[in-house]
Parts: structure tokens; C-alpha cells; sequence
């Protein structure tokens, strides 16, 4: 039974840029002399890396998809190869579910229709590109039950004194004087507590 893979991986290109080429090359050989096709083969280009790897803040990545007898194992062997190969800073090798290869086709039929949308209105008007976008969320949208309106509460709005900006000093005279005024009613219920 075929499967269908994907890896992906990291090349450091900091001393020689003409070696992701190289290990490309040497990467579909083996997959092409173990009894696997190349289906994919797409560089994405020298980025930015998340965190460091041995002191490296870019990388050149590189995704290759191939489909293979799974009896043959070629994920093992092109690992091994990752491992073997210094100038590979991180991989990554997985199975391509039946859901996900039907999501990239679904992706695939739906990019072509917006490209062609999105070239037909710049060609148009732009008011009316804007106008169709709504009415296309409202179609993909499922169709919502109707509600019955419940009564509402009367809400009564709430008024917040505005808050003014004091100086400091102000500030912390109106402290003072509150711990003031707190230390008096104190000494007041003590007093009365006595009687």
C-alpha cells in the first residue's frame, strides 16, 4: 500500500548558500532510488528560526512530498541521512492523512476561484468588490434559526463620576486628611463605647 509523506527541513546556509542544493538533490535521490516519487518539491526559502539551533537565527527550509510503498520504510532512511548530515539543522517527516490531502485539494480548487474573483474586481469598480464580499460570507454561512425576541429588562444606565486628574500633592493630601478623619471617628466610637 502507498503512503504519502511529507518532510520538511532545515539547512544552515551560513558558510556555503549552494549546499541546499546538494542536500535537495541528495534527499530525492534516495527516496527516488528506495522506490519513491516525488510529488512535491517546494523551497520555501531562507527565514527567520524561532529560537537558536547551535547558534543559528536562519535557516534555509525545504518541504518534499513523495509517496512510497510503506513496506519500504524511506522515512527511516532519509532520517538517518538528516542525522548523518551536519549541515541539517532540524527535520521533520510525516504521513499525509487522507483528510489533509483532501483539505490541500479543497484548497487548492477554492485559491484559483478567489485569484480569478480578486482579479475581476480589480478590474471593476471597487465599491461593488466590497458589496459581493458580504453577500459570499453570508452564503457559506449556515442558516441560523430564527429567535423569538425575549423582553429585555429596562436597564437604567449607571453614571460614573468622571475621574479627574489630580497633582500628587493633592493626592496625598486627600489621603492624609481620610486617615485623619478615620483616627477621629475611631477615638469618637471608642469614646461612646466607654460611656
Amino acid at each position: 500500500m502507498k503512503q504519502h509523506y511529507c518532510t520538511i527541513f532545515i539547512v544552515d546556509v551560513l558558510q556555503n548558500p549552494e549546499e541546499v542544493d546538494t542536500i535537495t538533490s541528495r534527499i530525492q535521490q534516495l527516496i527516488e532510488d528506495h522506490g519513491g516519487e516525488i510529488v512535491l518539491h517546494n523551497p520555501w526559502g531562507k527565514r527567520r528560526l524561532a529560537y537558536p539551533i547551535q547558534k543559528r537565527t536562519s535557516g534555509f527550509y525545504v518541504e518534499i512530498e513523495f509517496s512510497a510503498p510503506s513496506r519500504l520504510n524511506i522515512p527511516q532512511i532519509i532520517e538517518k541521512e538528516y542525522r548523518l548530515n551536519d549541515r541539517v539543522l532540524r527535520y521533520l517527516t510525516y504521513v499525509v492523512t487522507k483528510e489533509e490531502m483532501q483539505q490541500r485539494k479543497m484548497d487548492s480548487i477554492r485559491k484559483p476561484e478567489e485569484d480569478s474573483r480578486d482579479s475581476r474586481s480589480s478590474k471593476s469598480d471597487k465599491p461593488a468588490a466590497k458589496a459581493d464580499k458580504p453577500a459570499e460570507k453570508a452564503a457559506d454561512a449556515p442558516a441560523e434559526e430564527p429567535k423569538a425576541e425575549e423582553p429585555k429588562a429596562e436597564e437604567t444606565p449607571v453614571e460614573e463620576p468622571a475621574a479627574e486628574e489630580k497633582p500628587d500633592e493633592t493626592v496625598e493630601e486627600e489621603v492624609i486628611e481620610a486617615s485623619e478623619e478615620a483616627e477621629t471617628t475611631k477615638d469618637e466610637v471608642s469614646e461612646d463605647e466607654t460611656k
